[in-house]
């Protein structure tokens, strides 16, 4: 995977439980995933960057 492939998407909270935010994560090109926040964050993050780790 070359360092120039990248991918963008869209975060949108999905539920909200005593200990965290979930948060369903859809691209254009149809990856989707779910994030986990701890509510305990002092500030809600507004961008999330992944790599690739082998």
């Amino acid at each position: 995977m070359s360092d120039e492939s990248e991918v963008t998407g869209k975060l949108r909270c999905q539920q909200d439980s005593k200990r965290y935010y979930r948060f369903k994560v859809e691209t254009e090109t149809n990856i989707v995933g779910t994030v986990y926040v701890p509510k305990d964050k002092q500030s809600m993050p507004k961008k999330l960057i992944h790599g690739y780790a082998k």
